[in-house]
C-alpha cells in the first residue's frame, strides 16, 4: 500500500482524453511548447476566472502541477474544482482519487473513487483502485467488494487475486485469505515479496508447515541471504517455533561472521536448558567482535547463570566494572551469582557493596536478608528486617521473610502465627510451606511437620531445597543403631574404658522405643586410693538397658528406661526418669531422676556404690544472640553422701559466616559434698570455677562439620590454699549429619579437674559410628 502514492501520481499524467471539448487559450499552449509550464497555468487561470465552469482547463492545470510543477496538493485542488464543473465524469472523480491519494488523505480518495465507481460500476480500473485505496485506509469490506467484483468478470486476474487474499487477510479472514494467495503465487511464482507476505500470514496462523514449505520454494528459486534469514527469523518466531527461528539467525550468522549485533541476537533467541550451550557460543562471538559492548557482556553473564556457569558470569560482571566501575546491575548480579554458588560470605559482602550505592532498592535489600539468614545470623537478620519495614513498609517480602528467620531461630510460636495470616491468600506458595515446615518441627509437632514437608515437597519435587528440607525432618524420624567406643584417662592414674551399642526404634512420630548394652572397664595401678578394697587394680561393668519415650505434647516429653548391670559379680538395678519441657519458644528445660551404679573407679565400683541423681538443666534464649545454660543437681549415694551442683553459662553468638560459628562467654560452676568417706571418688566439699569460654564450628559440608570448645578458668576447692589457672579444649567431628552413616569422633584435653576421680588433668576420646534405617 505504501506504494499507492507514487502509483497515483503516474495515473494523473496518464488519464484519458479531458471531460469536455472546450477550446483551450493558444497562448497557453504555445507556453507548453516552449516548457513555460508556470506560464502555461497563469494563462490558464486568467481564462477560469472570466469562466470558471471549464473542467478541461482545470484537469489541464492539474496535470501540469502533477507532473511538470511537482505540486500534488495543487493537483488536487484543481481536480477538486474539475469534479465540481463536471460531477458526472467518472474518469475525473477517479483522477481526483490518485491525487488525494499522493498527498495521503486516505478518506478523500476513497470518496472520490468511490464516486468514480458509482458512476461506472463495471469500470475494473476504478474498482481495482477502489480496492488498493480501501486496503490502503483499512476499508477491508470496501476493498473485498471492489476485487470481488473484479474477479467475478476475470477469475484468473492476478492483482485482483492479491488484493481479495490481502483484504481478507487484514481484515481476520486469514484462512479465507490462504488460497487467494495460493492461486496468485501459481500465476506469478517469481513474487518474491508477495511470498514472503503470504509466509508471514501462515506464520501468523501458525501453520508452520506451510511456512516451511514455502521458505524451502523461495530457496530454491531465489536462493538466500543474509536479510532472507533474518526475515525468516522473525517469520518463525511469530509462527511460535523458536527452533526455527535460532536457526535461521544461525544462518544469517554464517553469511555475516563478523556481525555482532547478529550472534548477540542469535543468543537471545534460545530458551531451553538443551540451548543454553549454543546460547552461550553465540554470546562469546559477539563479546569477541565487540568486547566492550556493555549489553553484550550483560547477556553473558545472564547465559552464563542460566547455564549456572558463575565463574564466566562473574567474569562478565568485573568487566562490566572494568569499563563502568558504578554500574549498579553488575554489583547487583555479582552478589546474587555468588549467593547461586553458595559463596555465602563472598555475596553478603557484595550485597552490602551494592546496597551501600543502592539503599533504596526493596528486592535486593531482601536478597541480602535471605543470605544473613542463611549464614545463620538471626540476629543481625531481624535488625534488617525492622530497617526494611521501616524504608519500604509492612509488605508482603517482609513477613515472609520474618516468618523464615523466626522458623530457623527456633521461634515457631510467631513464626505459625505469621503463617497462617498469609496462608489464605498464599496457598500453595513454596515458600511458606517450606517456613512452615520448619517452625511444626522447631515447635515438637513432627506429625504436622511431616505432613506439611509433604504438601512443600508436591510443588517443587526435584529442588535441592526440597531434599535439603526432606533429609532435615526426616532424619530424626528414622530408626537407628549406634556403635560407641571411648577412652578415658586421668593425671590420678584412672582409666575407664567402654564399648556398646545402642538403638532405636521409632514406633510412631511422636513415640520410640530405646535400648542398649555396654561394658565398661575401669582401671588404675596398684597401690592407687582408687583401687579395690582387694586391692584389684580393675573392675569390669556390664549393663543393658531398654526405655520408651513419647511426646505428650510440642510442650511435653516424657521418657523412662529400666535395665540392669553387673559389676564384680553383683547385680545392679537402673532406671531414669526424665521429662523435657518447653514452657516458651525461648526455654526449654529437661528434669530427670536416675540411677546407677557410681563406677568411676575400681574401689566404687567394687564397693557397690550407687548415685541417684536429680537433675533440672534449662536453656534459655532471651534473644537471638544470647543463651545461658544452667544447672541445678542434687545427688545422694548409697554410702550416705550427698552432692549438690549449680552451674550457669551465658554466651554471645559473635560471628556467623559461611564456614565459621563463633560464640563467646563466661561460665560459673559450683559443687560440694557433705563428706568425703573415702570411697573412690572426688568429693571436695566446696569445688568453683569460672571460666572464659569459646565455642566454635567449622562448616565442612551440610553433612559434616568440627566443633573446638575452648575454655580457660580459675578454680579450686576446699583443699587448695588459692585459684588455679586451667582449662580444656574439646574437638568434635561430625560426619554424616543426615546420611545413612553417620561419625561422631570426639577429642579433648583438660586441667582443671572437677571430674569424678581428683585427676586435674584428663584425655578424652569417643567414637560413635550411627546406622539409620
Amino acid at each position: 500500500m505504501k506504494l499507492l502514492p507514487i502509483l497515483a501520481l503516474a495515473c494523473l499524467a496518464a488519464a484519458a482524453l479531458p471531460a469536455a471539448a472546450q477550446p483551450v487559450p493558444d497562448a497557453g499552449l504555445r507556453a507548453e511548447m516552449k516548457g513555460q509550464w508556470a506560464d502555461a497555468v497563469g494563462i490558464y487561470q486568467q481564462a477560469l476566472a472570466a469562466n470558471p465552469a471549464q473542467a478541461n482547463l482545470w484537469e489541464r492545470i492539474a496535470d501540469i502541477r502533477a507532473t511538470q510543477l511537482k505540486d500534488p496538493a495543487g493537483a488536487a485542488e484543481a481536480l477538486r474544482e474539475a469534479t465540481h464543473y463536471a460531477p458526472m465524469d467518472a474518469r475525473l472523480h477517479y483522477k481526483l482519487s490518485q491525487a488525494y491519494a499522493v498527498i495521503q488523505k486516505g478518506p478523500s480518495a476513497l470518496a472520490a473513487i468511490a464516486q468514480a465507481v458509482e458512476l461506472d460500476p463495471g469500470n475494473p480500473t476504478y474498482l481495482r483502485a477502489r480496492g488498493e485505496i480501501a486496503l490502503w485506509t483499512g476499508y477491508y469490506a470496501v476493498a473485498t467488494d471492489s476485487f470481488e467484483r473484479i474477479l467475478a468478470a476475470t477469475p484468473q486476474d492476478a492483482d485482483a487475486l492479491l488484493g481479495l487474499a490481502r483484504a481478507n487477510a487484514r481484515s481476520g479472514k486469514k484462512d479465507a485469505a490462504v488460497p487467494r494467495y495460493r492461486t496468485y503465487l501459481v500465476q506469478r511464482p517469481q513474487d518474491k515479496d508477495v511470498m514472503l507476505e503470504y509466509m508471514e500470514l501462515e506464520a501468523e496462523r501458525g501453520d508452520t508447515q506451510a511456512v516451511q514449505e514455502y521458505d524451502t520454494l523461495y530457496r530454491q528459486r531465489f536462493g538466500t541471504s543474509k536479510e532472507y534469514w533474518l526475515r525468516m527469523a522473525d517469520l518463525y518466531a511469530l509462527g511460535n517455533h523458536p527452533a526455527a527461528a535460532s536457526a535461521a539467525l544461525k544462518e544469517a550468522s554464517r553469511l555475516a561472521p563478523q556481525d555482532h549485533a547478529l550472534f548477540y541476537r542469535l543468543a537471545q533467541s534460545y530458551s531451553t536448558d538443551k540451548e543454553a550451550g549454543d546460547a552461550a557460543d553465540a554470546i562469546e562471538h559477539a563479546v569477541t567482535l565487540d568486547p566492550t559492548n556493555l549489553e553484550y557482556l550483560r547477556s553473558r553473564a545472564d547465559i552464563a547463570a542460566w547455564r549456572s556457569d558463575y565463574a564466566t558470569a562473574l567474569d562478565s560482571y568485573r568487566r562490566i566494572l572494568a569499563i563502568a566501575p558504578d554500574d549498579p546491575g553488575a554489583r547487583l548480579g555479582i552478589a546474587r551469582v555468588q549467593y547461586w554458588r553458595s559463596q555465602l560470605d563472598d555475596s553478603a559482602r557484595a550485597y552490602r557493596d551494592y546496597l551501600a550505592r543502592q539503599p533504596g532498592v526493596a528486592a535486593a535489600s531482601k536478597e541480602y536478608i535471605v543470605v544473613v539468614t542463611e549464614l545463620g545470623d538471626y540476629a543481625r537478620a531481624m535488625e534488617l528486617l525492622e530497617a526494611y519495614k521501616t524504608r519500604f513498609g509492612d509488605n508482603l517480602a517482609y513477613r515472609k521473610q520474618k516468618a523464615r528467620v523466626l522458623a530457623w531461630a527456633e521461634r515457631p510460636t510467631p513464626a505459625l502465627g505469621l503463617v497462617a495470616a498469609l496462608e489464605p491468600e498464599l496457598r500453595d506458595d513454596y515458600e511458606l510451606g517450606y517456613t512452615r515446615t520448619i517452625a511444626l518441627h522447631y515447635a515438637h509437632r513432627p506429625r504436622e511437620a511431616l505432613a506439611s514437608l509433604a504438601d512443600v515437597a508436591r510443588l517443587r519435587l526435584d529442588s535441592k531445597e526440597t531434599a535439603d528440607l526432606t533429609r532435615f525432618i526426616y532424619t530424626p524420624q528414622r530408626s537407628n543403631a549406634t556403635l560407641n567406643l571411648g577412652y578415658e584417662s586421668a593425671s590420678d592414674n584412672i582409666t575407664l574404658r567402654h564399648a556398646g551399642l545402642t538403638g532405636e526404634y521409632v514406633i510412631n512420630p511422636e513415640t520410640r522405643l530405646f535400648g542398649g548394652t555396654d561394658r565398661q572397664s575401669i582401671d588404675t595401678k596398684a597401690g592407687s586410693p582408687y583401687a579395690r578394697p582387694d586391692g584389684g587394680t580393675t573392675v569390669g561393668y556390664n549393663r543393658a538397658w531398654l526405655g520408651i519415650q513419647h511426646r505428650i505434647s510440642p510442650k511435653l516429653s516424657l521418657d523412662a528406661q529400666i535395665g540392669g548391670g553387673t559389676a564384680t559379680g553383683d547385680s545392679r538395678f537402673l532406671y531414669e526418669l526424665g521429662a523435657d519441657l518447653q514452657p516458651k519458644d525461648e526455654l526449654a528445660l529437661r528434669l530427670s531422676r536416675r540411677q546407677d551404679l557410681f563406677a568411676v573407679s575400681p574401689r566404687a565400683a567394687a564397693l557397690g556404690i550407687e548415685r541417684r541423681a536429680n537433675t533440672l538443666d534449662a536453656t534459655w534464649a532471651p534473644d537471638l544472640r544470647y543463651t545461658v545454660a544452667g544447672r541445678l543437681a542434687y545427688d545422694t549415694f548409697s554410702d550416705g553422701n550427698d552432692r549438690w551442683e549449680a552451674e550457669l553459662a551465658p554466651r554471645r553468638a559473635i560471628l556467623r559466616t559461611q564456614r565459621l560459628n563463633l560464640d563467646l562467654g563466661v561460665s560459673g560452676r559450683w559443687f560440694g559434698f557433705d563428706q568425703d568417706p573415702g570411697n573412690g571418688y572426688y568429693a571436695p566439699s566446696l569445688y568453683q570455677r569460672y571460666a572464659l569460654t569459646a565455642f566454635t564450628y567449622w562448616k565442612i559440608s551440610d553433612d559434616d562439620g568440627v566443633s573446638v570448645a575452648i575454655s580457660y578458668s580459675p578454680y579450686k576447692d576446699n583443699t587448695q590454699s588459692g585459684f588455679r589457672s586451667g582449662g580444656d579444649i574439646v574437638a568434635e567431628g561430625f560426619f554424616g549429619l543426615y546420611r545413612d552413616w553417620f561419625l561422631d569422633v570426639k577429642a579433648g584435653f583438660s586441667s582443671y579437674g572437677g571430674g569424678p576421680t581428683a585427676g586435674y588433668r584428663s584425655r578424652t576420646f569417643e567414637l560413635g559410628l550411627t546406622r539409620r534405617f
